[in-house]
């Protein structure tokens, strides 16, 4: 499979006018990546909370950019969610992705969202990484 980065991803992309357009940093020593940002109300479910859907995609995202230290590219081979508490719409959040361990091409995940250091949702992934 060959992935292309056109910069239009949902969450990251900076050519996706309808996206979050999250600014995500990584750290290829620590297998760590990391984004601060506020969900616009335009991603809410209920008045004032951010939707669940939104919630997993930006989990799915952070667990990828933590995989993307290991590996170039790959893809969510299976992704679970727990949602704590709701997440406030225009409130900063921490979102961040670690590798927990690997077996061949498939790196285990975590994910988590806090605001103001309050666990709010937590992931873990598997990603397989697809070879160049």
């Amino acid at each position: 499979m060959k992935l292309i980065d056109d910069s239009r991803c949902f969450v990251c992309g900076k050519n996706n006018r309808i996206g979050l357009k999250l600014n995500i940093k990584r750290d290829n020593e620590s297998h760590k990546a990391w984004a601060v940002t506020k969900i616009n109300s335009r991603f809410c479910g209920w008045a004032g909370v951010v939707h669940g859907g939104i919630i997993s995609t930006v989990l799915d995202e952070i667990m990828a950019y933590a995989a993307f230290t290991v590996y170039d590219s790959g893809v969510t081979g299976e992704i679970c969610v727990r949602f704590r508490k709701p997440i406030p719409t225009e409130r900063e959040i921490l979102i961040e992705g670690f590798i927990e361990s690997s077996k061949g091409r498939v790196l285990y995940t975590k994910g988590t969202i806090t605001m103001d250091g309050e666990l709010m949702a937590e992931s873990t992934g598997k990603m397989v990484m697809v070879k160049k």
